[in-house]
Formats: structure tokens, C-alpha cells, sequence
């Protein structure tokens, strides 16, 4: 009887798993379907909410005339040289104040205290600072990446069982070593969480200093089409910054999973 419950359980699970996997791909296609039927039913404004299938082919055009393309490859190109250096110096600060102690006395509470300043009202300093162009936009995402890796890798690093540290010191492990054969491999799970949750701060980062602070790029559509008030070219961004935004998700998931095996 217990075979027989346990393979009903089994059977049950796999149904409930697929049945999900069916859920979560089809639940974007009936949020269209009823934004297209209120839209041509005049339940919504046109003007604010054209159809998703005028939509398509607004896109379409933006395609093929290069103009989403181009927005594409520069909000890309910002975003990777920001995210990549924050993530950097981030893993760096977040591994030396996670083993010393002396040094997390003297730069975590600087770190805390500018911490809650909103990433964005800083862009007039660093304009103030280094200009107009790609380098206040590339250093605020640098910035607001940075924060949220290195406190979480400081997280990570502390929450390393002590006995495993006082193995390395025992084999005479220098303090190389210890970083990368013992805080990098234990911290992992902390530094991919961070990555996750910066890379969605970088995105909203990036589009809202495109607002702003640039003529081209995805957030720059979307401004430049509120202004005159043409929405089309507003959602085929905003829809564009989602697909890429969880693509690039997945993708760094995805490299999670290949570095932790046992997760």
C-alpha cells in the first residue's frame, strides 16, 4: 500500500510540475489576449493602451529600421561596463572586510552609512565630477552594483564556519589561499545572490540615467516618447528592457547552477 501511495504522490508531483511550467508560459500570452480584447472593445484609452498587435508591428518597424537595435547595443554596452566593474570591486571590498576584522571596523560603517543614499542623487555630482557623456552613467551603475555585491559577500564571508578558517591558518595557508580555496567556494551562494539582485538594480539604474543623462539608448526612447507623447515606442521599450533584463537573469542563473552543482 505504501508503494502504490507513494507512486499515486509521485505521479501527482510530476502532473503539478508540468501543470506549473504550462502556467508560467502561458500566463504573459492571456495578459495579452485581454489587453487586446478591452483595447478593441474601447475598454481602454487607444491613445494610452494601443493593442499589443499594433504593438508588434511598431516593433517590427523598429527592427527592421535599426532604430531598436542601435538603443539595444548602447544601453547593453553602458550596462556591462558598469555592472562588471561594480560586481568587481564589489567582490573584492566585500572579501577583504568579510576576513579582517580591522578593516571592517574602519570601512563598514562608511559603507552602511552611504548605503541608503539613492544611487540617483548622485548623477549630478558625478556630472559635476567627470562631465556629460557615458561616464556618469557607466559609474552610477557601477556604484549601485557595488553596494549590493560587496554586502552581501561580507554576509557570506562572515557566515563561514570558523573551524574551516582556523584549517587553512593550521596548513599555513597564506592569505591568497584562503580566499580562493576556502571565503570564494564557501561565500559563492551570497555572491551569486548578490549578482542577481544588482543586475536588476543595475537595470533600473541604467534606464532611469538614460532619462536624463542621454540622447540614445532604451531609456531615452522611453522619455523622448512620453514627451511626445507617443506611446508605441514607450512599450516596445519598456517590453524590450524586460525580455533583456530576464534573459540576462536566467543566463547568470544559469552560470550559478554550473559553479554550484550541489545547489
Amino acid at each position: 500500500m505504501k508503494l502504490v501511495s507513494r507512486g499515486k504522490s509521485h505521479k501527482n508531483f510530476k502532473f503539478t510540475y508540468k501543470l506549473q511550467k504550462v502556467l508560467r508560459f502561458f500566463s504573459p500570452i492571456f495578459l495579452f489576449i485581454i489587453w487586446e480584447s478591452l483595447s478593441k472593445l474601447s475598454y481602454l484609452d487607444r491613445r494610452f493602451f494601443p493593442p499589443p498587435t499594433e504593438l508588434v508591428q511598431y516593433l517590427i518597424d523598429m527592427i527592421f529600421d535599426g532604430t531598436l537595435i542601435e538603443a539595444i547595443k548602447i544601453s547593453l554596452s553602458r550596462l556591462l561596463i558598469g555592472y562588471v566593474s561594480g560586481a568587481f570591486f564589489g567582490i573584492i571590498i566585500g572579501l577583504l572586510l568579510g576576513l579582517s576584522s580591522w578593516m571592517r571596523a574602519i570601512f563598514e560603517p562608511w559603507l552602511l552609512m552611504t548605503y541608503p543614499i539613492p544611487k540617483l542623487a548622485l548623477f549630478p555630482l558625478l556630472v559635476l565630477i567627470v562631465g556629460l557623456g557615458e561616464a556618469p552613467i557607466i559609474i552610477l551603475l557601477a556604484i549601485a552594483v557595488f553596494y549590493v555585491v560587496s554586502i552581501n559577500l561580507i554576509a557570506g564571508v562572515l557566515s563561514i564556519r570558523k573551524v574551516f578558517l582556523d584549517v587553512g591558518k593550521d596548513c599555513k595557508a597564506n592569505f591568497r589561499q584562503i580566499i580562493f580555496t576556502i571565503a570564494i567556494p564557501s561565500s559563492l551562494p551570497h555572491i551569486i545572490t548578490g549578482l542577481e539582485l544588482s543586475l536588476g538594480i543595475a537595470y533600473i539604474v541604467l534606464i532611469a540615467a538614460e532619462f536624463v543623462g542621454a540622447k540614445s539608448g532604451l531609456g531615452s526612447i522611453i522619455w523622448s516618447s512620453w514627451q511626445l507623447f507617443d506611446v508605441s515606442p514607450m512599450y516596445v521599450a519598456i517590453v524590450t528592457i524586460s525580455i533583456l533584463g530576464y534573459s540576462s537573469l536566467l543566463i547568470l542563473r544559469n552560470i550559478g547552477n554550473r559553479l554550484m552543482p550541489w545547489k
